[in-house]
């Protein structure tokens, strides 16, 4: 029997491959990023049920809603389905087990799989979790034909990455990738920003497939529109695949399968019905609805809010070191963030050593509705969540100090503190810090 690979949404797909049926990330409804993305083509609840009714693996990505979607293992009906046929759930090793803890509580077995290691699921075929960056991971699926790399939307991205990451895994028969940008790019003025990233997706998948020797390539995990009136103008340099896959070089084997097609992976091939269908559905984007932040938060309650996450912060990390790294000028880490609410129509000054506070200077450094700031003080994962969905506005040198006082909400969603350990995890400060300058620099 082939192999085959099915399409069900966005970094969505099931590979059949050695009498083991595998699904990843699945995401398949409603908004995510508070209130930022949305779903390009949603299919119905039924054709979904069909579709997992013979699941063995799910395999998490990371942790990112559009990858780990928490309704979907919470629906009552498809838990009926994936509890019932004992499927179980393949994930990264993590050190704050947040996933693994959440999937277990809902009666899920959940595999947690050592990073760079391979997994036999049978004598056929074996599995390998690789993580990326803070919390992506990808995975390579290995039977005895097949050698499949899923990509989703992890950072390998430069050339001599690439190359290492061929001499250590080799080549590949498939390619799984992110084909869109799918985080904050600049400003509404800021187009040539957006351009710029669309064409380096391109470019990445090119140099990913070439380097990495592969057969065919499926762009996936980017089938989203930003969904939010304050951030639906970044629609508009995103790639389309009817696109970009006439500005792919021949010698690309580039195959964008619609939601619910399946084909062989020994023998895939472009149905140009894919391309129609996502040419109309990509057409339709301008005249959906879009999301709105209706609830303005209170200052009291941001104060409130505010306290208790400084309190939080403080508690989970060396406040010495937060002091000193606020005091070292040239880090410029933990700076106060003049923060303008567009919705108060107000400038307040946050400060790790002071109260939130209103202040009469006008020159902001970002710009964002107070549910977003509200979202920010309650949620760890806050400040990637606003970063992801775009639903603010800031200057290079403002969008850079903000993320640097910001960001450690985001080292601890990962079970990371700021203490005298961390300080010594060289790769972890160098991947941040390259991000910063990478981002400063496009802009």
């Amino acid at each position: 029997m082939s192999s085959t690979i099915r399409l069900l949404n966005h970094a969505s797909v099931k590979i059949s491959i050695e009498n083991i049926n595998i699904l990843t990330d699945p995401w398949f409804s409603g908004s995510v990023f508070h209130k930022g993305w949305k779903l390009i083509y949603e299919q119905s609840e039924d054709l979904i049920k069909e579709y997992i009714k013979d699941l063995d693996y799910i395999y998490i990505s990371h942790e990112h809603p559009d990858h780990f979607s928490p309704n979907f293992f919470l629906n009552k009906e498809y838990q009926s389905i994936l509890l019932k046929k004992k499927v179980k759930i393949l994930f990264q090793e993590t050190k704050d087990k947040r996933v693994l803890s959440f999937l277990q509580k809902k009666g899920y077995e959940v595999i947690e799989i050592p990073d760079d290691k391979f997994f036999s699921l049978n004598p056929k075929l074996k599995i390998k979790i690789i993580k990326f960056g803070y919390i992506d991971s990808a995975i390579i699926i290995e039977g005895s034909k097949e050698k499949i790399l899923n990509l989703n939307d992890c950072p390998l991205n430069e050339i001599n990455e690439i190359k290492n990451f061929r001499k250590k895994h080799g080549h590949f028969d498939l390619l799984l990738t992110q084909f869109s940008y799918a985080a904050w790019k600049g400003g509404k003025d800021n187009s040539n920003y957006r351009k710029e990233a669309s064409k380096d997706k391109i470019k990445t998948l090119i140099n990913q497939y070439k380097i990495l020797g592969c057969k065919s390539v499926i762009p996936f995990a980017s089938f989203i529109y930003f969904s939010n009136h304050l951030n639906n103008y970044m629609n508009d340099e995103i790639n389309k695949p009817h696109i970009f896959q006439n500005l792919l070089p021949e010698n690309i084997n580039s195959i964008v399968l619609k939601p619910g097609e399946v084909q062989s992976i020994e023998k895939l091939n472009q149905d140009n019905n894919s391309l129609n269908f996502w040419k109309e559905n990509y057409d339709f984007i301008k005249s959906k609805e879009l999301e709105k932040f209706n609830d303005t938060v209170s200052f009291n309650i941001l104060k409130d809010q505010f306290t208790n996450y400084k309190k939080k912060i403080f508690n989970l990390n060396s406040r010495f070191l937060i002091f000193a790294s606020s005091k070292i000028k040239f880090l410029k880490f933990f700076q106060p963030v003049n923060i303008y609410l567009i919705d108060h129509n107000k400038n307040y000054l946050f400060s790790f050593f002071d109260n939130l506070r209103e202040i009469r200077n006008t020159n902001s450094d970002i710009s964002m509705h107070s549910e977003s700031l509200s979202f920010i003080f309650k949620n760890d994962f806050g400040y990637d969540t606003l970063t992801v969905n775009g639903c603010f506005s800031a200057s290079k040198e403002g969008f850079i100090k903000s993320t640097r006082t910001f960001a450690i909400g985001s080292l601890n969603s990962m079970g990371l503190r700021l203490n005298l350990l961390l300080l010594l995890n060289i790769k972890l400060v160098i991947f941040f810090l390259k991000l910063l300058r990478k981002v400063a620099k496009k802009l």
